[in-house]
């Protein structure tokens, strides 16, 4: 997740006026060196261009939450510097704070406030919906939907929910990463299982997913597309799995399903 965190700034930052100025502290975070990270950022932090001193202070935010061990002083500090920007503009440091005091409340807290988590990537998205910042809360915010939040309230409910944040999702990662928790989720629940058939296929079609995950999400539509009927899907899908994986444990009873499915109805 944090490599993820880090390419995530690198892109949205990189074409920023103080990319030159303080590229070198981003590096430092993609290299693991938050200590180096955080000496160059805090060169800048009263920068006569308020650009990139809004800029080093959420890098020094970042910083803080990645330099080990995380102690609660580098959480509150970090905190405090993402609550000074999301609330002075709207420009990245403020969104890219905004998503990072939502992580804050889900992972760093010695108890995590998955209701602040919510409010904050919701707030995001209301806010920015397009931005990078607001699609990859959107996983998050779905993760958060079907588990944290409402436990009183049925699966099914909260699933509904979760799908709800579709409608926000712009980039072709941000939907698959909501299709994915939600069919991920009906297996976990024990709902239908065919209502996750929609889902995997859209997961699929996507793209968005490791080649470990896609041979899983493979095995699963042909399975449950064999099990609603739809026996063209379930071959098409058997068929893909066995070409890409030929050496999978699970090889041969693919092939036996494949035959299953192909052969002619009596």
């Amino acid at each position: 997740m944090r490599t993820v965190i880090v390419m995530l700034i690198g892109l949205v930052l990189a074409a920023s006026a103080a990319a030159s100025q303080l590229a070198a502290g981003w590096q430092a975070l993609a290299d693991y060196h938050a200590k180096q990270a955080l000496e160059v950022f805090d060169l800048h932090l009263s920068d006569a261009d308020s650009a990139v001193a809004r800029e080093a202070q959420f890098g020094r935010g970042v910083a803080l939450l990645d330099r080990q061990p995380v102690t609660p002083g580098q959480v509150e500090e970090a905190r405090q510097l993402f609550i000074a920007l999301a609330d002075s503009g709207s420009d990245d440091p403020a969104q890219g704070a905004r998503f990072f005091l939502g992580r804050i409340a889900q992972h760093h807290l010695a108890q995590p406030d998955d209701a602040e988590a919510a409010r904050q990537f919701h707030q995001l998205i209301a806010e920015h919906e397009a931005s990078v910042w607001a699609q990859s809360a959107l996983g998050r915010l779905a993760l958060l939907e079907i588990y944290a939040l409402n436990p009183q309230i049925a699966p099914s409910v909260r699933l509904a929910n979760a799908e709800k944040l579709l409608v926000h999702a712009r980039t072709p990662a941000a939907q698959s990463e909501v299709h994915f928790a939600i069919a991920d989720a009906i297996f976990f629940y024990r709902l239908p299982a065919t209502d996750a058939l929609p889902h995997l296929l859209a997961v699929e079609t996507l793209g968005r997913i490791d080649w470990t995950a896609r041979s899983d999400v493979l095995v699963q539509i042909a399975e449950l597309s064999r099990l609603a009927g739809y026996r063209q899907q379930a071959a098409r899908f058997y068929r893909t799995f066995l070409a890409e994986n030929p050496r999978d444990l699970r090889h041969y009873i693919v092939t036996e399903r494949l035959a299953q499915v192909e052969k002619p109805a009596p």
